[in-house]
This record gives C-alpha cells, structure tokens and sequence, in this order.
C-alpha cells in the first residue's frame, strides 16, 4: 500500500471524529508572540502537513497559510514588513525574506536592550553620588564579635550592648524590671542606686547576654508569685508544718 494511501485509511480508521477540524481550529489559533519567526511558521507547516498528507479538505494552501502568518506575527516584525519593500511573491521565498527580516529584528532588541541596560546603570550610579552623606553611610556592624577577638589582649576597642528594642523596653515596664541590670521584679525602678551595675558604673557582659524573652519574664514572674505565697503561710510550732493564715 502506497505511503499516501496509507495515511488516508489511518485518518479515516484510527483517528476521531472531526480531527480535521481540531487541527485546523489549532493553526488557526496559533499567534507568534514572542517565538522566533521562522519556529512559528515551522510548527503551522507541520500541523498543515497533517491535513495535506491526508487529503483533508480543511489544509490550508501556501496562500491562506501566507495571509495567516503576516495577521498574526508579533506587532515589531509586522512594523517592520510594513517599511519595507518586500521583492517576493512566491510562499517559499516570502518566508525567507521574513526570517532575515524578524533575524534583524532580535538583533536590533538585544542592543536596544543593552542600551537601555547601560543607561539604567550610569543613571543610578548618578543617583548614589547625589545621596546625602546620611544615605550613602552602611549601617552599623551587628553586635556579633568572635570570640580571638573579644578574648585579644591587644584589642583594646570597648564592646557594648545595642539600645534596647521596644519590646524589651515594654516587657521591663510590664515586669517591674531594671533597665541597666535588666533584673526582673526588683526594687532598682524605684531606687536605681541598689542595681550593682548602677553602683559600679558597669554594663552587662557583652559576651554572654541573652536576649530579654517572654519565656524568662513569665517564669519570674511565676517565681515572684510563689515567693510571696510562702511568706503568707503561717508556721504551726505544734506539727512543725506550714498552715494557710487566717483570714481576717
């Protein structure tokens, strides 16, 4: 059985109903965008083939298929065909001046890019040496230090704690803590010259500090709580245990 023959029993035997009509509605679809010129038309040519090859009534000829590529290319080649003067009237040859032409297109945006590229860098550069003193500074280093050199003899550059965030600001006020000491539910608020730091004219050390967190403020805070029940407990020298104090 002869190749084409072939082809036109497969069709009619093993393919569905109405296929034709798929694949044409498919082509018909189908719009370059961004694809390179010539992979467009190669993909509508053999989706078309499909139809050719099996003598369906739905191919399109090389003049329908024409009309289709020149409406749906991209709006920059489409430009482009209208400026210029195209020699060829045959399909083939008409394809061939499109791909050299949407070749040239892709060279001209890469450059055009490039351009828009460099002059996107220079015009920052400019805006940085236009900044301010203040906005053109980094940011203070972290108040992380490795351990040589907080340990150095020679290092004779004093470390300190940074300024104490808002939170830790609330969760000293909601707990009745010290600021300098950070000692949770004393009496250094209402007499700061009982904090030792405070007497000594010293900080917390750097190197161990910890983070002031919710957890710590709530377990002295539980703490506290149980310290001040045990002082209401009233001793019973009979039984040598503790009893809850009358009440008044």
């Amino acid at each position: 059985m002869a190749l084409d023959k072939y082809l036109m029993a497969f069709a009619k035997y093993a393919l569905p109903c109405k296929w034709q009509n798929r694949v044409q509605n498919t082509i018909l679809s189908l719009r370059e965008e961004s694809k390179a010129f010539v992979d467009w038309k190669i993909k509508l040519e053999n989706l078309n083939a499909l139809l050719t090859n099996t003598k369906s009534t739905c191919a399109l000829l090389n003049v329908a298929l024409q009309a289709h590529l020149e409406v749906n290319m991209n709006i920059d080649l489409h430009a482009k065909l209208d400026n210029s003067n195209i020699i060829a009237t045959m399909f083939p040859n008409w394809v061939c001046e499109l791909t050299e032409h949407d070749k040239d297109l892709c060279k001209e945006n890469t450059r055009t890019q490039r351009l828009i590229d460099a002059n996107n860098t220079t015009c920052a550069a400019k805006c940085q040496k236009c900044k301010p003193l203040a906005d053109r500074l980094s940011d203070p280093p972290a108040r992380t230090q490795s351990t040589s050199l907080v340990n150095s003899k020679n290092n004779t550059t004093l470390l300190h704690l940074s300024k104490l965030t808002e939170e830790e600001k609330k969760l000293l006020k909601d707990h009745e803590g010290c600021t300098r000491c950070q000692k949770l539910y004393c009496s250094h608020l209402e007499d700061l010259s009982k904090c030792p730091l405070k007497t000594n004219n010293t900080w917390l050390d750097f190197c161990i500090y910890k983070t002031l967190m919710l957890k710590k403020c709530l377990a002295a805070k539980l703490r506290t709580t149980v310290a001040y029940a045990y002082e209401d407990e009233v001793h019973d020298e009979d039984t040598d245990s503790y009893i809850d104090k009358p009440q008044k």
